[in-house]
């Protein structure tokens, strides 16, 4: 237990940290990655100690952000690729336009606030119950797993794989929390990490072609070819079963 709790101060320290960070634009694209990174990780954190309002304002915190990630991330996919002078020209305002917004609208003093008001204490429950919910966790997680892959249509749409995404994201960081127990499966971990990464290049892309059709982007057509092969890519990988039976059964 001692475990979870350490992990869990560590990635509290870590937000505070990135977050006192972005005091004013420019934002480091990297600080605002771990920042959304590590309230991630303590929302999955509250689903695990089964806080659903404290784990429903830290996703808040993550939306305020997210146009600003998609943007960074986009700018620097098309100086990768070495994209149109103006297209890159042009993401590349939108992205300091967002930032302004960002700080305009206090987004970062308010996740300051709501980490304030996030106690680890006030969500953790007493060992026994902490430990009950361990023991069940593991099958808990490839149930819901399972059923959300089976539950997606023959040829999955695109909200259904964004919501797939955001569901393996929890259980992925979920696992990770209680990696240092007896409770931990490595192999649950991998096998959620490779659909978590699948399924972000395909949503990444999707992100990409949206932006690149309302601003009007020349590139717009590769795009869309660029998430057609994403979208099979995340197709092909979602009719692959779950987590293995091994990874549910109980402790290592």
């Amino acid at each position: 237990m001692e475990a979870i709790e350490k992990r869990a101060a560590l990635y509290y320290d870590h937000a505070v940290g990135f977050a006192r960070a972005l005091q004013k634009p420019p934002f480091h694209p990297e600080t605002v990655h771990r920042l959304r990174t590590h309230l991630r990780r303590l929302q999955a954190y509250a689903e695990l100690m089964q806080c659903p309002q404290a784990a429903s304002s830290l996703a808040k915190g993550v939306t305020w952000l997210s146009r600003l990630r998609t943007l960074d991330v986009f700018l620097r996919y098309l100086r990768r690729r070495r994209g149109a002078v103006d297209d890159v020209r042009r993401v590349a305002w939108a992205l300091r336009e967002e930032e302004a917004k960002v700080a305009h609208a206090g987004h970062v003093e308010a996740i300051l606030a709501l980490l304030e008001r996030t106690s680890l204490d006030r969500m953790r429950g007493s060992d026994d119950v902490l430990a009950m919910r361990l023991k069940s966790l593991g099958r808990e997680h490839a149930d819901r797993l399972n059923d959300a892959l089976g539950g997606l249509s023959a040829e999955a749409k695109r909200k259904e794989l964004h919501r797939l995404r955001l569901l393996v994201k929890s259980l992925r960081y979920q696992e990770e929390i209680i990696l240092e127990t007896s409770w931990g499966s490595r192999p649950s971990v991998a096998v959620l990490q490779r659909l978590q990464r699948t399924l972000g290049d395909y949503c990444d892309r999707d992100q990409f072609r949206r932006l690149a059709g309302k601003m009007k982007l020349a590139c717009r057509g590769e795009m869309q070819k660029e998430y057609r092969r994403y979208r099979k890519l995340a197709r092909a990988a979602v009719r692959k079963p779950g987590l293995p039976e091994s990874c549910a059964t109980g402790p290592r």
